[in-house]
Parts: structure tokens; C-alpha cells; sequence
């Protein structure tokens, strides 16, 4: 009988290395601590090089995951010790409370309906989406259950109108809140799903492998990077995302948030916070590597929504490097995408107008030229999860310089931590794309499988 394998993480790898392992017979817990799986494939519109549906391609997995007999899915869930047993693993978890019974909520929503509290949705990445304090955390999420706002919990939200927090006994004493309106609701409804009284949940495990699929964080530039923070038209590559996105605030439209006006032209700058010596401004030295192709894709779909508005990349080196990632670019020029090698300098607003204009160098002709653009798109560079100096320290394994997980010998031990049993994929180790994200998840679910039967 095989050993079971924790795969810490449920984004496009972490899923993947879950399902892999799944049909391979082996038994798998799949650990996200956040209330749902899906990562940042799930926040995006498109996926490059083909403009697939992102979501379109991630959610029936999602749901597969949830299905598939062989996989424990614990969402909310944080991984709080690891110990060595041998040749397996020990391993506690910490399921943290929705404050919501995951068996009674029915996901009829009317709880969301009676809360008067409403606050910036997070996975919009501060463009304007709202949710409640109440709340699932996206149409497809996985599971489709609400979770309570911590902050609603321990009343910290009561000076902003919440109806929690106004007791003298805390919750955790009282099973029959008065004053909540959640709770009448869903009694109202025959669920008696909403448990404010409810605490976190110590889970132990032992595995034979560990998969840590941790993924990556978009980097949020300095306040004046550009305009950044100061001038409303001046949006991240992950904030324009969810402008195009059907789901995000928008609906899809592409409109300038300072007045939601239709944009007449639009531009990218490459390569922020990225390729830079940290001593001397905010960023990494690294290159990001999927960048030149999300500004690619994003300026394909904008000229999709509008033949008509005029896009512009500027960039100083361009990477192409996957499986038809340069006929991708070619389909960008050819559909009047101007690509400028350049080095921007400064952004000013004309407040009149909310109009930006951008002084640059343009490398090629060696002279100081200005563009006016209605939005400009910082694509910002890709960092390590900020969970994985905290789960390192925990498993016992190494970082690089970097922050991102370390391979024992990327030659002959590829995508092994250097722990014997755990293994690396997707953003764990680097900045990387979906496909490769794929790939990586198929080798080292191969690999866990395969000391799983071993060890048994």
C-alpha cells in the first residue's frame, strides 16, 4: 500500500501535482491556506501564448479536485510543523475557522444580502471590485462556501457599521447571538450555517512525500514609481488583469479608472522592479521572465476590445523564449502594437484631462521623446511567495538568495528540496509560466509517487 503526499499549495501546480498523484492511486492532502484553490491563474482573464479563458481552463480541475476520492482537500488550512518519522513525515496542520459550517451552507447568499458592511475585494488588486464582509471569494471558488471576515469576528469592523463586536461576552461563549444579522439569516433560511463561535482545528498527517507548490506574489511598486499610487491611471500588469476581466469590477470593460472613460491609448513599461540592483532602488535583480508576454497578451486583448486604441510597449529586451511565444509577438505587430526599446523617466499627469505623459529615452534613435497615453501599465516583477521563509524554516529546507525554494542540484536532482522526500514545482522555485507550472507538477508528482510506494 502506497504512503500518502501532502502537495502544499492549490494553485495551477500544486492542482496538478494533486491530480497526477491522485490517479496514480495515491492518497493526497492538498493544503491552501487560503478559503479557496485556484492561486493567481484564477484572478487572470487570459492565458498566453493561445488568449485561452483562464478561468475556463483552471475550474473544471478545481472541481475535479474536489470530486477525486484520493484527494483531502483542506482550504484555510496552514502547515504549523513538520517532523521527520523515519523515511515519512509527521505533519500537523492548522485548519483556520470560516466561521461558516462548510456541511449546512447551501450558497444561497442571503447572508451577503443583510450585511451592511462593504470593503475593497483583494482579488482585484485595488481597482475598485467590493465585497461584504461576508463573502465567497469568487464565483468558481473551490469549495463555494462563505467565510466570515476576521476582522467582522473580533470587531474590528464595528466603527465601520458591522453588527459584530458590540458585546461584553465574546462570541466563543455564546451560541445564540442576538445581534448578528448573518446568523438570523441563515437560521431564516433552515441552514444554521453561520458559527461565530468557531475556532481553528488541529489536523495531524503522516505522508510519505511533500510537494511545496507555494507559487508567486506580484510585487507592489513604491507610491511614485512612475505615477504609481498618485495618479489613478497608473495601474500594475495584475490591476489591468482584472480590468479586462469579465469577473473583475468592470465586468470586462476597459475604462480608465480616474472617470471611466474609454481609453484611446494605452502603454506598458517593462521590466519594473525587475533586473535592478536592490541596493539602489526598490526590486530584484532577476527577470520576472513572463512579463514581455503578459504586456503582449494584454495589448492583443485591448486592440481586441478596440482596433482603435493605440498600444505601445516599452521595453529594453525582449524574451520570447516558449513554444510560440515569437509568432505571439509577431500576431501583436501585426495587429499595430508598437514596441518601443526604451528607458522611461518620468510620468506626469495633466489634471485637467487625467491624461498621462511619459518622457522616455528611446534607445534606438538615441533621443528624449514624450507619449500622452489615458492608462499606463506597470508590469511589475514577480516575487517569492511570503510564505516561504516561514515554511522553510519549518521543513527544514533551504531558500536561495532570492527567497524561492532551493534545488539540491538542478542538473542531476531537478526540482528536489534539499530534504530528502520533498519536492519543488511552479512558482516555488522562480518565476515561471502556466505550461511550465504544468510540467514541473507532472515531474514531481512522479517523483513523491514514486518514494510513496517505496516507503509505502
Amino acid at each position: 500500500m502506497p504512503g500518502s503526499v501532502l502537495v502544499i499549495g492549490g494553485g495551477i501546480a500544486g492542482i496538478e501535482a494533486a491530480l497526477n498523484l491522485a490517479e496514480y492511486g495515491i492518497q493526497v492532502y492538498l493544503v491552501d491556506d487560503s478559503p479557496s484553490i485556484g492561486g493567481l491563474m484564477a484572478r487572470l482573464d487570459k492565458t498566453f501564448p493561445t488568449n485561452d479563458c483562464s478561468i475556463c481552463i483552471e475550474a473544471p480541475k478545481m472541481y475535479e479536485v474536489q470530486r477525486h476520492p484520493n484527494i483531502k482537500l483542506l482550504t484555510y488550512t496552514e502547515v504549523r510543523r513538520v517532523d521527520r518519522a523515519g523515511d515519512k513525515f509527521k505533519v500537523r496542520l492548522v485548519k483556520k475557522p470560516r466561521f461558516i459550517d462548510e456541511e449546512k451552507c447551501k450558497g444561497c447568499g442571503k447572508c451577503v444580502e443583510v450585511c451592511p458592511v462593504t470593503v475593497p475585494d483583494e482579488v482585484d488588486w485595488k481597482i475598485g471590485g467590493k465585497r461584504k464582509l461576508i463573502y465567497v471569494p469568487f464565483p468558481q471558488a473551490v469549495p463555494n462556501v462563505y467565510l466570515i471576515d476576521p476582522r467582522c469576528r473580533y470587531g474590528k469592523m464595528r466603527d465601520k457599521g458591522a453588527c459584530v463586536g458590540g458585546c461584553v461576552v465574546d462570541c466563543s461563549q455564546c451560541r445564540e447571538c442576538p445581534i448578528a444579522l448573518c446568523v438570523k439569516a441563515c437560521k431564516e433560511e433552515g441552514a444554521d450555517a453561520v458559527m461565530l463561535w468557531q475556532r481553528e482545528k488541529l489536523i495531524d498527517v503522516e505522508v510519505s512525500s511533500i510537494i511545496v507548490a507555494t507559487g508567486l506574489e506580484p510585487m507592489e511598486p513604491p507610491v511614485g514609481t512612475y505615477g504609481y499610487g498618485v495618479y489613478p491611471n497608473v495601474l500594475t500588469h495584475f490591476q489591468y488583469e482584472r480590468l479586462m476581466n469579465a469577473g473583475g469590477p468592470t465586468l470586462g470593460e476597459i475604462v480608465r479608472p480616474s472617470d471611466g472613460k474609454h481609453p484611446r491609448r494605452v502603454a506598458w513599461v517593462q521590466c519594473v522592479g525587475s533586473r535592478v540592483d536592490p541596493k539602489a532602488k526598490p526590486g530584484v535583480p532577476y527577470c520576472s521572465k513572463v512579463c514581455c508576454m503578459v504586456a503582449t497578451k494584454q495589448a492583443i486583448i485591448t486592440k481586441e476590445h478596440d482596433p482603435s486604441i493605440d498600444t505601445y510597449v516599452l521595453y529594453m529586451d525582449l524574451r520570447t523564449y516558449g513554444k510560440g511565444f515569437h509568432d505571439f509577438y509577431r500576431k501583436a505587430r501585426d495587429l499595430g502594437v508598437k514596441y518601443v526599446k526604451a528607458r522611461p523617466a518620468e510620468v506626469y499627469e495633466d489634471p485637467s484631462t487625467g491624461m498621462l505623459k511619459v518622457t522616455y529615452e528611446n534607445v534606438e534613435k538615441g533621443v528624449v521623446e514624450e507619449l500622452d497615453v489615458d492608462i499606463l501599465v506597470l508590469c511589475t516583477a514577480l516575487l517569492p511567495s511570503s510564505r516561504n521563509a516561514r515554511l522553510a524554516k519549518i521543513l527544514k529546507v533551504e531558500l536561495d538568495e532570492y527567497g524561492f525554494f532551493k534545488e539540491k542540484d538542478p542538473v542531476n536532482a531537478p526540482l528536489e528540496a534539499t530534504v530528502e522526500g520533498i519536492y519543488l514545482c511552479g512558482g516555488a522555485t522562480g518565476p515561471i509560466d502556466i505550461s511550465e507550472s504544468v510540467a514541473q507538477a507532472a515531474a514531481a508528482s512522479m517523483k513523491a509517487a514514486l518514494r510513496a510506494v517505496r516507503t509505502g
